[in-house]
């Protein structure tokens, strides 16, 4: 009876910090990307989470292992995601619209020194997402555009592992943009991610898939613009 009491607890103990980790990892992601890595100290994490310092020094040993730590979380999201959407119906179209959805949802008010401050002040954690992305990211791209030839919707004359890394690389771009750049002041970063697929699938649908995509960019303008 004890015996099973305490294992009830230990559980409870357990889901309940498995949930305030994930609480602080999601938190503490959004707060990375709207203000910037290097600007955020360990106190203004957890003065924005309504956590103590000791709370957090629970988890992680310093600000550079909670870097370490949302990174891993942040790419394991992301790999849920594609393969969440080997669940759901669609062409390689939608799943690339769906995909674009996320990424603006997730990026859309990113701050331009992420990259930078990661690079510089967290330079493995930088490369653990390089490395990441050059890897799994690749392969789920070119998957897409493989997919997406045998549906006849894209061209069958194109190299999908090159097409797929020029794709990596205008991401890339976009995530190191320069923050006072005067050009682009304007400009959300919504809307360059949104320019930046609807130039990728344009480039490599055929005929069938332009026509597809219209009638889809139409219908999504349209809920967009009834919400």
């Amino acid at each position: 009876m004890h015996q099973k009491r305490f294992q009830r607890e230990k559980c409870f103990y357990l889901c309940a910090m498995e949930e305030k980790l994930k609480y602080i990892l999601e938190e503490s992601s959004k707060l990375f990307i709207r203000y910037g890595i290097r600007s955020m100290s360990i106190d203004d994490v957890a003065r924005q989470l309504g956590i103590s310092k000791k709370t957090l020094y629970q988890y992680f040993a310093d600000k550079k292992e909670l870097v370490q730590s949302v990174m891993k979380y942040h790419m394991d999201q992301t790999n849920n995601s594609f393969h969440g959407m080997k669940e759901t119906p669609g062409n390689a179209i939608d799943i690339l619209l769906r995909v674009s959805q996320i990424l603006i949802e997730q990026m859309g008010q990113m701050n331009p020194s992420v990259t930078y401050d990661l690079s510089k002040y967290y330079p493995e954690a930088f490369k653990t997402l390089m490395d990441y992305k050059r890897g799994q990211v690749l392969d789920h791209i070119e998957r897409n555009l493989q997919q997406g030839i045998k549906e006849g919707l894209y061209r069958k004359d194109m190299n999908t592992r090159v097409i797929a890394y020029f794709y990596l690389i205008r991401m890339d771009q976009f995530m190191s943009m320069e923050p006072d750049d005067e050009k682009m002041k304007n400009t959300s970063s919504a809307e360059i991610l949104t320019e930046l697929f609807i130039y990728h699938v344009r480039g490599i649908v055929n005929p069938k898939g332009l026509e597809y995509l219209e009638s889809k960019l139409v219908k999504e303008l349209r809920n967009k613009k009834s919400k």
